[in-house]
């Protein structure tokens, strides 16, 4: 198709809709060439993902180009500059895979100009492998390094590893160079964080703690005082103290907390004086966290570090700098880590990372608006179970509901219908992943008559995802189910406009027993309770 006259390269990769084609490619040289971000970066990202077309239009470009004093170039020579933002393009494409350009990159490391063999150097230490490590040694220990290319090597060594690496960092005295010291102390972290990977790590669930815990677990916002009563169901006392998190104190083995299924993620929580770095150090290194990571951790104690506002890059890397020399046994390592350290609200947060949480397990597929384990959970709660009870989702989706309340409890039989054979299907595999057995059923919800039922338990399709007016469906579908329902039957679902459903629901018979406002990741709802009265 011909493009417009006005056709503007850079304005167009400014749209995320916006595919550049091999065409393209030699345009795309040139924005590179040209440097002006961020035109220049978006095009390089652009170059690589055109393949061979976009590496040939590269090296087309690179052809004959010679070390010229940028004041004296002619019109289509490069300057050094350019040459290196080209370099830097080429170990994009690189990093794809593209062995060709991977060859270029290297060579490309011993050019005669500074800034092209810097560009090089960065781009050898994103790629990583025995050959980017072996070109970084060897300028490593070239007699002509300057400060700023010794710099881009220190940086490069840390990513790509290796005793030979570590070997050199660790001799490298940076003298006067407050950058070099900064980019060599980074560069250890990395190298040392590498060398380490071989090993296996995993959080220990099985273990009591070495002492009492105070733990945070948080859920679905709304659903906290749910969460609360479940816990103490189990025997475990907790405090809702806002309406997506419950606190608690823990002396059981983390495996423990898994006989709840209303909470999403949990994190230990312990003192900190203050936000700023020697506080965290003095925090993370103290003695009952580190015997706590110590009991709680089968392998290397990997951790990393983040804030509730910002990445604060510059404190986290002092930090980890600062606990790896206090701490040598606990691992800096962001990609692999075990346990994720949060500063929060005057606490420290530790939250394991790699632990086998096995409770949701039979999540193997899903549909658009499928409920969060979670909700089907407190769903299942809210409903409780009775042995003979008969259930019926009118609204199964991915069955989530439906392998909620098998979880709590014996029943007659499960029942699940849908309009949407794709999710029947995910209904089907979910169950089936669970071992529950359960009949599922293309069927309207309007009018599918199941025969008594002594629970209907469901979450409607809601949410940008789907294109349902989920209000006017639940009015239409609330006859039938008042009809379905057997004496002391209960409705348990999600609706998003009581002002709507309320009311016919009370023309029905029915009677709210319990109701708690819920959001669901933007999708606001009233989880509620609805009980069909026997005549006594």
């Amino acid at each position: 198709m011909a493009r417009k006259s006005d056709f503007d390269l850079a304005a167009e990769l400014a749209k995320p809709s916006f595919t550049p084609a091999q065409r393209d490619a030699p345009a795309l040289v040139e924005l590179v060439v040209g440097g002006e971000d961020p035109a220049a970066e978006r095009a390089a990202v652009a170059l690589a993902a055109l393949g061979d077309a976009g590496r040939a239009a590269i090296e087309a470009r690179l052809a004959g180009n010679a070390k010229i004093p940028d004041e004296a170039l002619d019109a289509g020579e490069l300057s050094a500059g350019a040459t290196a933002r080209l370099v830097g393009a080429l170990g994009l494409g690189a990093r794809r895979g593209d062995a060709i350009a991977r060859s270029a990159v290297l060579a490309r490391s011993r050019d005669p100009e500074v800034r092209v063999r810097r560009a090089a150097i960065l781009a050898l230490g994103k790629l990583g492998g025995d050959d980017a490590r072996d070109a970084l040694l060897a300028r490593w220990d070239a007699h002509d390094v300057t400060p700023d290319e010794r710099r881009a090597l220190a940086e490069a060594l840390g990513k790509v590893g290796g005793d030979a690496a570590l070997t050199r960092l660790r001799a490298l005295d940076p003298g006067d160079d407050a950058e070099l010291a900064r980019r060599r102390d980074r560069a250890l972290l990395m190298a040392d964080r590498t060398a380490k990977r071989g090993d296996e790590s995993s959080i220990a669930t099985d273990v009591p703690p070495p002492s009492a815990l105070a733990v945070r677990l948080r859920c679905k916002s709304g659903l906290a005082p749910l969460l609360r009563e479940e816990l103490g169901t189990l025997g475990i006392a907790a405090v809702a103290n806002r309406d997506d998190s419950v606190d608690l104190t823990l002396d059981r083995p983390w495996s423990t907390l898994y006989r709840s299924r209303l909470w999403m993620s949990g994190a230990i929580r312990m003192p900190l004086a203050s936000d700023e770095p020697p506080a965290i150090v003095d925090a993370i290194t103290a003695p009952r966290v580190r015997e706590l990571l110590r009991a709680w951790t089968r392998g290397p104690i990997r951790w990393r570090l983040s804030f509730i506002k910002g990445h604060k890059r510059a404190v986290v890397w002092n930090v980890a700098k600062d606990v790896t020399a206090r701490a040598p046994e606990l691992v800096n390592d962001p990609t692999q880590t075990t346990w994720d350290i949060h500063v929060d609200e005057g606490a420290l947060e530790l939250s394991p990372r790699r632990a086998d949480d096995p409770r949701f397990a039979w999540r193997v597929t899903e549909v658009a608006a499928a409920s969060h384990p979670t909700v089907a959970a407190a769903l299942a709660f809210v409903a409780g179970a009775r042995d003979t009870d008969r259930v019926w989702d009118p609204f199964v989706g991915s069955g989530s509901e439906l392998v909620e309340r098998a979880q709590r409890g014996r029943f007659g039989s499960l029942l699940g219908t849908d309009l949407d054979d794709a999710a029947l299907i995910a209904a089907h595999e979910n169950l089936e992943s669970a071992k529950v057995t359960a009949v599922l059923t293309n069927a309207d919800a309007r009018s599918f008559a199941p025969g008594p039922v002594d629970l209907i338990i469901t979450n409607p399709p809601l949410g940008s995802r789907v294109k349902v007016d989920a209000a006017k469906l639940l009015v239409d579908a609330l006859p039938n189910f008042a009809r379905q329902l057997a004496p002391d039957g209960r409705l348990v679902w999600i609706t998003p406009a009581t002002k709507r459903t309320t009311p016919v629901a009370e023309k029905l018979g029915l009677h709210l027993a319990q109701t708690y406002a819920v959001d669901l990741g933007g999708v606001r709802g009233q989880l509620e309770r609805w009980d069909r009265r026997s005549v006594r």
